[in-house]
Order: C-alpha cells, then sequence, then structure tokens
C-alpha cells in the first residue's frame, strides 16, 4: 500500500546493505513487498541463492505518529526476546545496522518464513483450517503475553515508559490525541470529555500489576501460513510492554471466540471489560491519524475509525 513512510531505496544502496551484513555475497536481486503500511520491505534474493526480507525504517525527518518513533528498535528487541522462548514462531533476525553510514535509516534483514500471509489465502482455506489457525493464534499470543518485561510502554521510547499501568496508558492515549491536534485531524468525539471518562475509570487499571509483552498487531497480513498451518509472525514493530488486553483478538470489532479458545481464556471480567472498551478507544484514536500522516490516497480508514470512536465513546457514559 502507498504510504509517505517507505523510505524505498535505489539498487546501489541496496546493493551495500547486502554487503554489509552479507559479505562476501552479493545482491542477486530484490522486489518491493506492497502488503505493509509503514515501512518498506524487499524480498532480497543473494548470490548463494538464499532469499531474505529486508525492512527499512521511514527517513529521517518523515512525519511519523508519537508511537511510530524509535519503532523499529523495538521490533528488533521483540524478536531477539523471543527466540529465547519455545512455542512463539517467527523469522530470525540476520543483521541490523542503525549506524546511519549506508542508509540515513535504520534497517534490517531477517530470514524469509515459508508460505504466504493469511490476509492473502485465507479465502483458499477451509473452515476447518481456518478454525485451527485462529485457536493456534490465540495459543501463540499466550506465550508471548507471558514473557515478562522490565516495565510498562513503548520498548523504543524511555519517555512512555514507567511502573504503573495507568499513568503510561493515560500518556500513550494523551500523546495519540496530541497527533490529531497536531494534524488537525477531527476524532469526532469531545477529547476533554474523553480525559475525564478515563480519570473516572482509572480503578479498572490497578490489576493491571506485571508488564507483559504484546504484540498489538496480529492482524491476518502478520500471520503466516503454509498447508493450513502457522509458520510464523511478523511485524513486531508495534509491540508495547503492557498488558495482554491489548492484542488484536480480544478487540471489540474482531472478537474470536477461536482466538480466546486457544489462549485459555473462559470468560471476561467487568473490569477487563471496561479496559477492552479503552483500549479499543486507543487504536481508534490512532487508526484516524493514518490518512493524514501517511498520506493515505483515500480517507476510508479515517471514516471507519471515528464511526468506531463515535460508537465507542457512547459506551463510556453506559
Amino acid at each position: 500500500m502507498e504510504s509517505l513512510t517507505k523510505n524505498r531505496q535505489n539498487e546501489e544502496t541496496l546493493k551495500k546493505m547486502v554487503d554489509h551484513i552479507f559479505h562476501p555475497l552479493e545482491l542477486q536481486s530484490c522486489k518491493e513487498l506492497t502488503e505493509g503500511y509503514f515501512n518498506v520491505a524487499y524480498e532480497v534474493t543473494l548470490s548463494n541463492g538464499k532469499t531474505v526480507i529486508l525492512k527499512v525504517a521511514p527517513a529521517d525527518g518523515v512525519r511519523v505518529m508519537t508511537y511510530e518513533k524509535n519503532i523499529m528498535c523495538a521490533e528488533v528487541q521483540a524478536m531477539e526476546k523471543i527466540r529465547e522462548h519455545d512455542g512463539i514462531p517467527a523469522p530470525k533476525m540476520l543483521g541490523y545496522d542503525n549506524s546511519h553510514t549506508i542508509c540515513k535509516s535504520p534497517y534490517f534483514f531477517m530470514e524469509k518464513l515459508d508460505g504466504s500471509s493469511l490476509n492473502e489465502i485465507k479465502n483458499s482455506l477451509s473452515q476447518e483450517q481456518l478454525n485451527d489457525i485462529y485457536t493456534e493464534t490465540g495459543r501463540i499470543c499466550r506465550e508471548i503475553n507471558n514473557i515478562v518485561c522490565p516495565c510498562f510502554g513503548y520498548p523504543g521510547q524511555a519517555g512512555f515508559q514507567g511502573t504503573d499501568w495507568y499513568t503510561v496508558f493515560r500518556k500513550m492515549l494523551e500523546a495519540g490525541i496530541s497527533d490529531t491536534r497536531q494534524g488537525s485531524v477531527d476524532l469526532k468525539i469531545p477529547v476533554d470529555e474523553l480525559l475525564w471518562y478515563l480519570e473516572r475509570d482509572k480503578d479498572v487499571f490497578i490489576e493491571v500489576a506485571e508488564p507483559r509483552l504484546v504484540h498489538w498487531d496480529l492482524w491476518d497480513g502478520n500471520i503466516f501460513v503454509s498447508d493450513g498451518r502457522i509458520t510464523g509472525l511478523i511485524d513486531w514493530e508495534r509491540c508495547i510492554w503492557g498488558d495482554p488486553l491489548l492484542e488484536v483478538g480480544f478487540r471489540s470489532h474482531s472478537d474470536s471466540a477461536l482466538f480466546k479458545k486457544g489462549y485459555g481464556i473462559n470468560g471476561i471480567t467487568e473490569p477487563e471489560k471496561r479496559r477492552i472498551l479503552w483500549y479499543d478507544i486507543y487504536l481508534f484514536v490512532l487508526v484516524s491519524l493514518e490518512y493524514e500522516y501517511r498520506k493515505y490516497e483515500t480517507k476510508d480508514t479515517y471514516q471507519w475509525a471515528t464511526h468506531m470512536l463515535v460508537e465507542l465513546f457512547k459506551k463510556l457514559g453506559e
């Protein structure tokens, strides 16, 4: 998908990147992968015939949302961390360069997973296969969320980290609201009243006492499948150290009984339901910004996100 944040590189720079990480191997060929929305990604074939994936962060100076700053660092940290744990399929990191010498942005190479994204092949799978995949996604997600993190917040931003989840989450939400003001984005809801509700509900966050690794972006495009089975999860850049209920499988617009079955959850408490509502709101505040910050060709995402915000805001008063 076209996005202002995609930092495409010329062939000469790509050759230098390959040489830096894989010397004496050379670049044989490459093609851009277009399914993502933020980083530019390439499928790179090396001179020994091996195929790897290259991701390049947005160029310095390109406007990004606050939560997106330094997220490639967060992705690298997460991918290295999960390699220490069994039961979490993910590509292996092959090389990371944040020196800004060859390329004026961080970049990394990782192994290419077998198969295709679930988003690409979903229509070719049987219902039984899909059921198994979504159940397995829940199980894997539970393994991810079992990883304890050093504090709450964004892994790549010390200014958004802390030991109290409510304080950190409020700061994250306020940063998103600040981005809407800077981008002149109308959320279609009264922001001051929104924050008043958040303060009123602060006690529901108390039970989140231990920061856990949250992928936060496990939609079908980030689940790779081959022969009806998951081969790996990608795009860890938006991971958060926080409450597992942030995961996509718990979002109200994509609520999945199969995900919950795999995760091992039999029911959701009232405080948990309230936190889920707040995490829905947080997500759609950020999604509402994408049209302006990424310069998408249509307003479809903005219109969908603000519609959802209006409906979710009504629930705060119920």
